[in-house]
């Protein structure tokens, strides 16, 4: 089931829900006061009459149909009056919906409702694997006094570093529509890899982009389960399918998976795939440029190293002092 066929989905259910909510008031309060479903027959009569008299071209019409919308509203009030004496709202023997805009429907005038697109944001969250990540990782969490202002031998500071390094990350989301860029992060570890990429994700799936994150190991485990799973072969198409042509792919930790001729495969048929479908990818690593190449087979690094924009981290890891915030 893809993402559009679960929220439609989830409309019926609440529409169902609903409905069978209202038969249940129904039932509780007819039985205390018949004359309420005598009145409900009556304004359901009254306006298939309506309708009638609007469809007949009469000099009665209008006098007809006055008539009868004098009747709706006598029994309008009568019902009103019978709830209100016996305390029950007004509105009791309506149906209730929980968006009043689109009536759960998830459309207003065929265009999505607020809440059609929160469903959509919500299933993306929940298929990045990663929503709890984002209450404090994201861009607005970002700490640039972390790193070090301490010039190296080449006449750069960690910090003017990262600055750029943020400004690049901050315009990839920007303009994600109008670029074809994908990304490779390199670095040792607990230089604000990992976090810049759940801020990417964060933002693009504000925005209503797909976006898949997994660590490098889990994501290869991912591709051989569902890959070789017969018995939901259809769920795992649709799954796969996600991974290769979700808005952007994340793959953490590259070159933490076991080295084997199935992993060498499996990240070199979703970089082939997405390099080619213009599917972006973000890469982070912990490997420099040399181990990349000897880990990795010709067919891969040339995909890394000729379709991503490289950007280094340098510094001292500062995980230290992101926990002594936190």
């Amino acid at each position: 089931m893809n993402r559009t066929q679960q929220i439609m989905k989830h409309y019926e259910d609440i529409r169902e829900k609903s409905k069978n909510d209202l038969e249940h008031r129904k039932s509780i309060v007819y039985e205390k006061l018949p004359r309420l479903k005598e009145i409900e027959k009556e304004m359901v009569r009254i306006s298939v009459d309506i309708t009638r008299a609007i469809l007949k071209n009469s000099q009665e019409r209008e006098k007809l149909l006055d008539e009868l919308h004098k009747k709706q509203m006598d029994l309008k009030i009568e019902k009103a009056e019978l709830l209100s004496s016996y305390k029950y709202p007004i509105d009791f023997l309506e149906l209730k919906h929980q968006c009043k805009s689109c009536k759960d429907t998830g459309f207003v005038n065929n265009s999505k409702c607020g809440c059609y697109i929160q469903k959509e944001i919500d299933l993306l969250y929940k298929q990045s694997s990663m929503s709890d990540s984002f209450k404090k990782e994201n861009f607005d969490q970002f700490r640039i006094d972390f790193y070090s202002d301490e010039k190296n031998e080449h006449g750069q500071s960690p910090r003017d570093n990262m600055k750029d390094i943020f400004k690049k990350c901050l315009d990839f989301t920007k303009s994600f529509d109008n670029n074809n860029k994908n990304l490779l992060f390199i670095g040792k570890p607990g230089l604000g890899k990992t976090f810049l990429c759940k801020s990417i994700a964060k933002e693009l799936i504000d925005h209503n982009k797909s976006v898949i994150y997994q660590h490098s190991p889990d994501l290869i485990d991912i591709v051989r389960k569902y890959k070789f799973d017969f018995d939901n072969e259809e769920q795992n198409s649709q799954y796969l399918s996600d991974i290769y042509n979700c808005d952007l792919l994340i793959i953490d930790d590259l070159g933490t998976e076991l080295t084997t001729q199935f992993s060498g495969l499996a990240i070199y048929n979703i970089l082939n795939r997405r390099i080619s479908n213009d599917k972006k990818l973000i890469i982070s690593t912990n490997l420099d440029v040399d181990e990349i190449i000897k880990v990795y087979s010709d067919r891969i690094t040339s995909r890394i190293f000729g379709n991503f924009d490289m950007f280094e981290f340098i510094g001292d890891d500062i995980r230290l002092k992101m926990h002594r915030i936190i």
